[in-house]
């Protein structure tokens, strides 16, 4: 990996030094596969220069600067975010610290005069009235919000998003999103295929009905510590209704199988994805479904570059984020919805939620 450009012109600093804020693979030179980590992602983007990091545990301050001595020899570090910004005066923030502790932050980092545009790790809270707040503070000081839900960057998906858009395969109808492994957390991972469900359905949730992994009868706020361990958060099955007809079915448990995949069945066709595969099917008759791989042309920045890609280029020329603020808060208040309706007997719960209400 080579040292930063000096033509860089985002100053950026980056909160939060668990492994999707800071790890380094073996392989990380540019030649290597897309970046896994925000740090990894700074290092290979040649428009922003990260300064500084910031973490409670100095450990993983110790850490980070031996794993990256290499690229940033003069790393500064700090265990107060509020002394970050003040000395650092970034415009670019990276938010990767556990779910809960998103919302202060990112309300800081958005009264601080430096800062334009925030990545906040997913989801973007653990409550409506904590989204609420980083949105209006966001939407107030005129900085950008994106939140990581990754594959909305992912090629495969988005060649997805655009055929369903087209109009070619009519309709959407129907989606059916799995999640499976020990990990298959509602907050931790399954955010990532509720928000694929509203992605492709393109409408706003009217109502849902949940069930919730046996022994969590009681998980009726969050009560997770940031996605260490599985048994903080319980896996969910639910079905939502949208307004604009579509019929979305979650699906996820904690099993030793991993893995992720989401159908989308429209009018005229099929589309079946995960992060191994992405297939067409366009049904001829009962007893013919022709199948294609879907083609998807390579992108320079995908995944968690290319949010940081986006948002750079969004900071510079304008244009909608397509995973802001309201997109995050989405996904979030399904999740919730998703524990209200386990809590009252697996019942209807209607949307929008009460923000008051909900989560709190």
């Amino acid at each position: 990996m080579s040292q930063q450009d000096p033509t860089q012109n985002h100053r950026a600093v980056l909160i939060g030094l668990g492994g999707i804020g800071a790890n380094r693979p073996p392989d990380d030179s540019i030649y290597g596969t897309m970046p896994r980590s925000h740090a990894q992602a700074y290092a290979l983007h040649p428009a922003v220069e990260l300064t500084a990091v910031c973490d409670l545990n100095p450990q993983m301050l110790e850490r980070f600067k031996a794993d990256w001595q290499d690229v940033w020899p003069d790393m500064r570090t700090y265990t107060d975010a509020d002394e970050m910004f003040a000395a650092e005066k970034p415009s670019l923030v990276s938010v990767v610290t556990s779910d809960h502790a998103h919302a202060d932050l990112v309300v800081n980092a958005a009264r601080t005069p430096s800062v334009r545009a925030i990545l906040c790790e997913k989801p973007i809270a653990t409550t409506l009235a904590d989204a609420d707040r980083m949105i209006a503070a966001t939407d107030a000081e005129g900085v950008l919000l994106s939140i990581e839900h990754t594959r909305r960057w992912d090629s495969r998906y988005v060649e997805a998003k655009r055929l369903i858009d087209s109009g070619e395969l009519g309709p959407v109808r129907t989606i059916h999103a799995e999640l499976y492994s020990q990990r298959a957390m509602l907050f931790r991972n399954g955010t990532h295929l509720i928000d694929q469900i509203n992605y492709y359905a393109d409408g706003d949730a009217a109502w849902v009905m949940a069930d919730l992994e046996e022994g969590y009868e009681d998980f009726t706020e969050y009560r997770g510590d940031g996605g260490r361990d599985p048994d903080s958060e319980p896996y969910a099955s639910a079905y939502i209704r949208y307004d604009n007809g579509v019929r979305a079915f979650y699906n996820s448990y904690k099993m030793d199988f991993p893995g992720s995949q989401i159908v989308i069945t429209c009018e005229q066709g099929r589309l079946e994805l995960s992060d191994q595969h992405a297939h067409v099917i366009q049904g001829k008759s009962h007893y013919e479904w022709p199948t294609t791989d879907l083609v998807v042309g390579g992108f320079m920045y995908e995944r968690l570059i290319g949010a940081l890609h986006e948002l750079i280029h969004t900071l510079e020329h304008g244009g909608q984020l397509v995973s802001d603020g309201p997109e995050g808060r989405k996904t979030l208040e399904l999740i919730l919805a998703m524990m209200a309706s386990h809590e009252h007997g697996n019942a209807r719960i209607d949307l929008p939620l009460n923000p008051n209400r909900a989560g709190d």
